[in-house]
């Protein structure tokens, strides 16, 4: 390689490394994500995020996706608060009170979890999630035990355990090495 060539090449990987490196990040996004039941949902996440472009392990791609599920179940409380003083259906009122204490319990058991992570604590993580998932759970039965009432965050609810199934899958991977 010429000496022009090699400048070049350097300024170029100085100006856009992402992009020259994204190729292999993306790779090892779309391979972890693999292992998912929702590989799209997961390579989405991932990919928008760009603490995961570098990642070169499964522990720091589960740390970012645990990041957007506790920022999911953040967005479902302010959601649940916003809804809450809306209605004035008695029903729907309770359940929306009953989510937000599920929610808050949902977001005590997510910060657990990324402490469960950072010390792989991949036992504890589990529990953590799973438990985060049933108060999501829960609130959706909320609404469904009500015949004619419909839960208005059930596509929120879907996201946030999808993002807590992703983590479990991830950590899944982490704990068979």
């Amino acid at each position: 390689m010429n000496p022009i060539s090699k400048l070049f090449f350097v300024i170029l990987l100085t100006i856009c490394p992402h992009q020259i490196l994204a190729k292999e990040g993306s790779d090892f996004i779309v391979q972890a994500c693999d292992h998912t039941l929702y590989k799209a949902l997961c390579v989405k996440t991932l990919q928008s995020d760009p603490e995961s472009h570098a990642a070169a392990n499964i522990h720091i791609l589960a740390k970012v996706v645990l990041k957007h599920a506790a920022s999911e179940a953040n967005q479902i409380l302010d959601q649940i608060t916003k809804l809450h003083g809306q209605t004035s259906d008695q029903v729907i009122e309770q359940c929306l009170s009953d989510c937000s204490e599920n929610y808050q319990d949902a977001i005590d058991k997510v910060e657990d979890a990324q402490l469960a992570l950072e010390s792989n604590g991949y036992d504890d993580l589990n529990t953590w999630i799973t438990a985060a998932m049933s108060n999501a759970d829960s609130c959706e039965q909320g609404f469904n035990d009500q015949p004619g009432h419909k839960s208005p965050i059930t596509d929120l609810n879907n996201t946030f355990s999808q993002l807590c199934s992703i983590v479990l899958a991830l950590t899944n991977k982490l704990r068979e090495h």
